[in-house]
C-alpha cells in the first residue's frame, strides 16, 4: 500500500479500528469474513489499512494494490495476489491449478473466471492452516472486472476459514460485485480530531487558524493536510484542494457512470443560494433519473435528498468542480443558465463562468446583481476579472474586499485590497474601498499605523459623511493608543466638517472624546442621552466606546444604541460590525448587571472575532470574559484568558486593552485577598509612561484601586486615584462617579466614613450598577460591624448578599456571610480543643486562626481591617485564655482545624488568604 501518501498520525478512527479489531479477532478463531471499507477521496481508508496491518503481525498478509491503467486487462489484479504464493498453486487440484497458472501467464480470459474463483477460494483456506490470512485490496474500484469477480465470489466463502478480507473503495457495497460483504463507512473526522491531525501537519498554528483549518477541511484528512497555511478564501465559499485530492477526486469521476458524473459536476457548479430548484428540474428531466439518484448516493459524495440535492461539504464540492475537466465545467455553467430567468443573479452568473476573456457587459451586469455580505465577494471578484478598464477592476476588488471584511474574513480583505491598489493609483483604491486599508490596520495591527494612515486617507474622500466615519475610527485608534495628541487631531478635523445631520451635536462629541483630564464644563445627562440618540441613527461610528461611555455615565443610552446596532448587524449579516457591537455591549451589561447576557455576547463575539482575525476586537471579549472570572473568583480563567490578550497587545501599543488585562488581574488578587499584588497591578494604570496606563481604564478600576491601597497601608495611592475622580465628578456630574467618589473618602477619611458611605448609597442611579452598589452596602456593614453597630450592620450586609448571590460574585457573596458570622453572638464550642477555646469571642477566635496559619499582624489586620495595635491586642486575650506562650503552641492546639461555623474561615480560606 501506499504508506508514504498516508497521514503522518492516524487520529480519530477508534470506532472503525474497533469494528476492524472485532473482525479480526473472530478470524483468530477460524470465522473467517470480509469488510467493505468505503468513503470519498482522501478519507483516510490507506491509512487505516496500513495501521490494521501493521498492529495485526500474526497474520499472513496478501496486498493487492491495483494501477488504474491496468483495469482493463483481465485478471491484472489477481496476478498480483497470486505471484508471492506462486509455488503453492501445485498443491491445488489439477484444474484448480490449470486455472491459475492461466491467470500468471497472461492466458486466461473472462470465461475462466468461475473455476478460477473457486481456485483462488481453495489456495486461501490452503494458506490460512498454519496461520491467519489478511488479504488487503485497497482502491478496489481500480480492480478489473475479473479479479473483482473472484475476489467478491471469495470474500463471502471464507467464513470457515482464519481469513479476513479488507476492500477499501470509494462506493458503499450495496449491489454490485461486493454486495453481500458487510459495509464500513470510514466518516470525516470529528472536529477534535481534525484539530489535532491540523496541529500534526501545520505545527505552529494558533486557536483561531487551527478551527479556520478544521473548517475548511471537512474532516477529510488528505484536504486537511495539503490545506494551504494561512487559509484565506472560506468567506466566499471557496476551500482550496491540493494535488493529490484533485487527482483522487478526477479518478473518482472518471469511474463513475457518465450521467452520474455530469450531475455531481452540476451540484458542484451551482450556486448554494439558489440553483436548488434547477437542480431539482435537471435530475428530474433526465431519462434515467433513478439510476443517475442510485450511483451519486452510492459515491458517497451527496448529503442531500432528490428534492434538495447537495454535496457533502464544501470540501468536497471543491474538489469535485476542481476535478472536473473544462469542458464538464463549461457544459454545467451552460446548462444552469439556461435554467434561470435571463437577467437575473445565478443567469448572469453562470454565463459568467462560461466567458474565457474580458467581457465588460457580462462585468456590469455581474456588478449589477450583487448581494449583500460575503456573497458578493466572488461575484465581484469574477467581475474584476471581466473587466477591461483597470479602473473598473480596481473599484470591483475593493468593494470585493469591503464585502469579505463585513463577511468576516479580513484576510481575504487584505488580499484584494492589495490587488486593488496594485491596478490603478491608490486614491482610487482608497475611495472604492471606504479607506479599508487603516481600518484593517485598526483591527489587528499598530494602532498608532492605524491612526496614520486613516487621518491621511480621509483627504481622498469629498463626501463630509465618509470623512467623518474615518475620522470616529481615528479617535478610536487614538483613544485605545491612550495617545490625546492623536484624539485631539482627530477632533480638530472633525471640527472642520459640516455634515448634514451632525452639525448640532459634534460639539459634544467633542467634549466626551476628550482628553479626561480636560476641564471641560459638566453636561446634563438629558443632554447626553438625546445626543447619543440621534448619533446612533445618523453615524454610529461617532458612538463612544463601551467603557468611555461607562465613565461619562452613559449606560443606559448607550446599551440602547448598541443593542439597536446588534440587532442591524444580524439582520445584514455582517460578521465584523457585530463581533464589535458585541464586545461593547458585553462591557455594559456588566455595569447593569446582566452577567448571563454579557457572557453569552463576549463568548459569541469572541468566536467572531477570532475566525475574523480581528485581535482588537477578540481581546475586548477576553477583557469582559475577564472581569466576570475576577467577580466569579475564578483566578486561572483570568490567567489564561489575560495572556494572550497582553502578548498581543503589547506590540499594538493597545493600552485600553493592555489596562483592562491588568485591572482584571489585579481585581482577582483582590478577591483573593492578596492587596499587595493588586495594587502593584492596579496602580499602574495611571503611572505615566506605562503600557497598561490608560486614564479611563483607570478611573473605572478607582474603587479597585482605593480599596488596594487602604488593605495594602498605601493610602497615598489611593487618595492620588481619588483625587483624579473629583476632577472627573467635575467635568461629567456622572453618578457612577459620584458614587466612587464619596465611597473613596470613606475609605480613606475614618471620621468621615458614616456620612460618606450615606452620600454614596443616596446617589441618584447608583443602584443602576449594582454590583458596585452591593459593594458600598458590604464595606458599610463591615464599617458598622466594627462599630459594633450589630443590626444597622445586618441591615446592609443582607442586601450586599442578595445582590451578590444573584450576580454569582462568589467571593463577595463569601466575604459577605463572613461579615454576617461576626455579627452574631459569641458561640460556645463544645468540640473546641480545651475549655479556653471556648472563651474565645468571634475575633479573638478569627485573629487566633489566621495567627495559626502563619500571618503577620500587619497581614492579619488587612484582611479583618482592624490595626496592628488591635490585632496584637486581641493575640495577648488569645494567649492568656488559652495559657499559650507563642504562636506555635497556638498552631499545636489545632485551632485552624476547629469547627465554627459562626465565626471561623475554613482552612482553605487561610492557606489562600482570602477575606
Amino acid at each position: 500500500m501506499r504508506t508514504s501518501d498516508a497521514p503522518a498520525q492516524l487520529v480519530g478512527r477508534h470506532a472503525e479500528i474497533a469494528a476492524v479489531t472485532e473482525a479480526l479477532d473472530r478470524a483468530r478463531r477460524g470465522t473467517g469474513g470480509a469488510l467493505a471499507l468505503w468513503g470519498e477521496p482522501g478519507i483516510g481508508k490507506t491509512a487505516l489499512l496500513d495501521h490494521i496491518t501493521a498492529v495485526s503481525p500474526d497474520f499472513a498478509p496478501l496486498t493487492v494494490q491495483p494501477a488504474r491503467c491496468e483495469s482493463g486487462t483481465p485478471f491484472a489484479g489477481l496476478d498480483m495476489l497470486l505471484r508471492p504464493v506462486e509455488h503453492l498453486i501445485a498443491t491445488l487440484p489439477v484444474s484448480q491449478a490449470a486455472a491459475l497458472r492461466g491467470v500468471l501467464s497472461g492466458e486466461a480470459t473472462g470465461e475462466d473466471r468461475s473455476i478460477t474463483a473457486v481456485a483462488v477460494l481453495s489456495l486461501l483456506s490452503a494458506l490460512a492452516v498454519d496461520r491467519p490470512l489478511l488479504i488487503v485490496v485497497d482502491d478496489a474500484h481500480r480492480l478489473d472486472a475479473e479479479t473483482e469477480f473472484v475476489l467478491g465470489f471469495a470474500a463471502r466463502r471464507v467464513g470457515t476459514d482464519p481469513v479476513m478480507v479488507l476492500v477499501a473503495g470509494h462506493e458503499a457495497p450495496a449491489g454490485g460485485t461486493w454486495e453481500g460483504v458487510d459495509p464500513l463507512a470510514v466518516s470525516p473526522l470529528a472536529d477534535d480530531h481534525a484539530a489535532q491531525l491540523v496541529d500534526a501537519a501545520h505545527p505552529g498554528l494558533d486557536g483561531p487558524e487551527v478551527t479556520r483549518a478544521v473548517r475548511a477541511g471537512g474532516g477529510n484528512p488528505l484536504a486537511l493536510h495539503e490545506l494551504p497555511i494561512p487559509i484565506d478564501d472560506l468567506a466566499t465559499g471557496t476551500v482550496p484542494v491540493g494535488p493529490r485530492l484533485r487527482k483522487a477526486f478526477a479518478e473518482r469521476l472518471q469511474t463513475m457512470p457518465t450521467p452520474a458524473r455530469e450531475f455531481v459536476v452540476l451540484i458542484a457548479a451551482a450556486r448554494a443560494d439558489g440553483d436548488q430548484l434547477t437542480l431539482v428540474r435537471s435530475a428530474r428531466s433526465r431519462d434515467a433519473e433513478e439510476p443517475v439518484w442510485e450511483a451519486t448516493i452510492r459515491s458517497g459524495l451527496l448529503a442531500g435528498t432528490p428534492d434538495r440535492p447537495a454535496l457533502r461539504h464544501p470540501v468536497v464540492r471543491a474538489a469535485v468542480y476542481a476535478s472536473a475537466s473544462p469542458s464538464e465545467r463549461w457544459n454545467a455553467h451552460r446548462t444552469l443558465a439556461a435554467a434561470l430567468p435571463p437577467g437575473s443573479r445565478g443567469h448572469v452568473w453562470h454565463r459568467a463562468a462560461t466567458v474565457h476573456d474580458v467581457d465588460e457587459e457580462i462585468a456590469g451586469l455581474l456588478e449589477q446583481t450583487v448581494p449583500s455580505g460575503a456573497d458578493a465577494v466572488p461575484i465581484l471578484r469574477r467581475a474584476a476579472e471581466l473587466s477591461a478598464d483597470p479602473a473598473a477592476a480596481t473599484r470591483r476588488l475593493a468593494g470585493a474586499a469591503v464585502a469579505a471584511w463585513h463577511g468576516g474574513d479580513a484576510t481575504m480583505a487584505r488580499r484584494l485590497l492589495a490587488d486593488a491598489r496594485s491596478l490603478t493609483d491608490e486614491v482610487l483604491a482608497t475611495r472604492a474601498s471606504r479607506g479599508l486599508r487603516g481600518v484593517l490596520e485598526l483591527a489587528e495591527g499598530s494602532l498608532e499605523r492605524a491612526h496614520r494612515s486613516i487621518s491621511r486617507d480621509i483627504a481622498a474622500f469629498d463626501d463630509p459623511r465618509m470623512r467623518v466615519e474615518l475620522g470616529a475610527a481615528a479617535l478610536h485608534a487614538g483613544w485605545s493608543a491612550a495617545r490625546d495628541d492623536l484624539v485631539g487631531e482627530t477632533l480638530t478635523l472633525l471640527a472642520g466638517l459640516t455634515t448634514p445631520g451632525l452639525p448640532d451635536v459634534l460639539p459634544i462629541v467633542r467634549t466626551w472624546w476628550g482628553p479626561a483630564t480636560d476641564p471641560a464644563r459638566a453636561t446634563s445627562s438629558a443632554e447626553l442621552s438625546d445626543v447619543m440618540a440621534h448619533i446612533s441613527r445618523v453615524e454610529s461610528q461617532l458612538l463612544p466606546t463601551s467603557p468611555l461611555g461607562l465613565a461619562w455615565g452613559l449606560d443606559e443610552p448607550l446599551a440602547d444604541a448598541v443593542h439597536a446596532l446588534v440587532r442591524r448587524h444580524r439582520r445584514h449579516a455582517d460578521g465584523t460590525s457585530l463581533a464589535a457591537a458585541l464586545a461593547r455591549i458585553a462591557r455594559l451589561d456588566i455595569a447593569a448587571g446582566r452577567w448571563g447576557a454579557a457572557e453569552d455576547a463576549a463568548a459569541e463575539g469572541l468566536a467572531s472575532a477570532e475566525r475574523i482575525g480581528a485581535e482588537h476586537i477578540a481581546a475586548e471579549c477576553r477583557n469582559c470574559l475577564g472581569w466576570l472570572a475576577a467577580a466569579r473568583g475564578n483566578g486561572r480563567s483570568v490567567d489564561h484568558l489575560t495572556v494572550r490578550t497582553l502578548h498581543l497587545a503589547g506590540p499594538r501599543r493597545d493600552r485600553a486593552v493592555t489596562a483592562s488585562a491588568h485591572w482584571n488581574r489585579g481585581m482577582a488578587a483582590l478577591t483573593a485577598g492578596r492587596a499587595d499584588a493588586a495594587l502593584d497591578l492596579l496602580a499602574r494604570l495611571d503611572e505615566r509612561g506605562h503600557e497598561a496606563a490608560h486614564p479611563i481604564v483607570a478611573l473605572l478600576a478607582s474603587l479597585d484601586t482605593i480599596e488596594a491601597a487602604v488593605h495594602a497601608r498605601r493610602p497615598e495611592i489611593g487618595q492620588r486615584r481619588a483625587e483624579a475622580l473629583d476632577v472627573w465628578v467635575r467635568r461629567t456630574g456622572a453618578h457612577w462617579a459620584r458614587f466612587t467618589a464619596h465611597l473613596a473618602r470613606a475609605l480613606l477619611d475614618e471620621p468621615a466614613a458614616e456620612r460618606s458611605y450615606r452620600a454614596a448609597l443616596d446617589v441618584p442611579g447608583a443602584s443602576r450598577r449594582p454590583f458596585d452598589h452591593a459593594r458600598a452596602r458590604l464595606l458599610y456593614g463591615e464599617w458598622l460591624r466594627r462599630q459594633r453597630r450589630r443590626r444597622d450592620a445586618r441591615q446592609q450586609l443582607d442586601a450586599a448578599a442578595e445582590t451578590f448571590h444573584a450576580l454569582g460574585a462568589h467571593p463577595m457573596l463569601e466575604r459577605t456571610r463572613r461579615e454576617q458570622r461576626l455579627i452574631m453572638a459569641p458561640a460556645r464550642l463544645g468540640t473546641a480543643v480545651g475549655t479556653g477555646v471556648a472563651t474565645l469571642t468571634a475575633q479573638e477566635r478569627r485573629v487566633a486562626q489566621l495567627a495559626a496559619g502563619d500571618l503577620t499582624n500587619r497581614e492579619i489586620g488587612a484582611r479583618l481591617r482592624i490595626s496592628d495595635r488591635t490585632v496584637g491586642h486581641h493575640l495577648s486575650n488569645v494567649f492568656a485564655k488559652l495559657g499559650l506562650c507563642s504562636r506555635r503552641d497556638l498552631a499545636a492546639t489545632g485551632i485552624v482545624d476547629g469547627d465554627d461555623s459562626s465565626s471561623a474561615a475554613t482552612p482553605d480560606e487561610l492557606v489562600h488568604g482570602r477575606w
